[in-house]
């Protein structure tokens, strides 16, 4: 075990958060996985994977994980708000704590959520910090963009930036520069699917990113096959994310998956959305994704 203590990873749905087991176990960490769903965990974590119900934080998540001698604890994998308003279970304590919360965005759940874990002595890290090999380098991988689709880039990451600053969503879909779609409660493909079907299917933009100063231990943004998939059968054909601040599901797949789709994936610098900056990017295709 580590000297810092062992680790815990509390898992939504998705791959991230067996991809992160895996990259901290060959690290040597002591790992113990708590689902918040009854997916079936992976073959080799199902002995130290425990089923524990989010809204009872204290009589369920916070017992067992101290059962376990948690002592550090990385958030990981899809939530949706079904956790909260679909029959939830909560426990008094839990009950109180929403109350007390000013809204149940997802920021401010995540800040108060992790603040009770650090009262018990368990400190939430980023989220990043066995996923690093994750994200894109930047550039352009795919064909050239035209003119008109550089400045939709421009022109969605600016608003996608706005509504993640509002704690609404992380993505929104743009063309001839209006805002076809902007991402709420159900998620990344629900949003493009009605953003490209507005545009007719005849090639609108989609642009994800993380908030300005965001914080790493939660929600970074992610992308991966589906949204590929959900983006051609809604005629998308430009994703452009955060190249250091988007965690992509099996990097050299996915590159391949978009150039088949025809998607060209622009990584780009948070700092660098502007015009020009996108023209320098678009100008030479991005090395190859080992």
């Amino acid at each position: 075990m580590s000297p810092e203590g062992r680790l815990g990873i509390l898992a939504g749905r998705g791959e991230l958060p067996w991809i992160a087991a895996r990259r901290a176990r060959l690290m040597g960490e002591d790992v113990h996985i708590f689902s918040i769903y009854d997916d079936e965990p992976p073959a080799e974590f199902r002995d130290v994977n425990h089923r524990i119900i989010l809204t009872k934080l204290y009589s369920s998540t916070i017992r067992i994980m101290k059962k376990w001698e948690i002592r550090r604890l990385i958030l990981l994998g899809k939530a949706t708000r079904d956790i909260l308003y679909d029959h939830p279970r909560f426990d008094l304590r839990s009950i109180i704590l929403l109350a007390r919360m000013a809204s149940q965005s997802d920021y401010s759940l995540f800040d108060t959520v992790s603040r009770e874990f650090e009262k018990k002595g368990i400190h939430i890290i980023e989220q990043n910090k066995y996923l690093k090999e994750l994200f894109l380098p930047s550039g352009r991988y795919g064909r050239k963009c035209t003119l008109r689709e550089l400045h939709d880039v421009s022109f969605g990451m600016y608003h996608a930036r706005e509504i993640n600053r509002l704690d609404i969503g992380q993505t929104v879909v743009v063309g001839k520069k209006s805002v076809l779609a902007v991402e709420g409660a159900e998620g990344t493909d629900n949003c493009v699917r009605r953003g490209g079907e507005l545009f007719h299917k005849k090639g609108a933009i989609v642009c994800k990113v993380a908030k300005i100063n965001h914080d790493m231990r939660f929600d970074i943004p992610a992308t991966g096959a589906a949204t590929l998939k959900t983006m051609k059968e809604a005629g998308c054909r430009v994703l452009a994310i955060e190249s250091a601040r988007t965690f992509v599901l099996d990097p050299p797949g996915f590159i391949t998956a978009a150039l088949k789709a025809g998607i060209t994936v622009l990584a780009v610098d948070p700092e660098k959305t502007d015009l020009a900056c996108l023209k320098k990017i678009n100008a030479r295709a991005a090395k190859k994704v080992v």
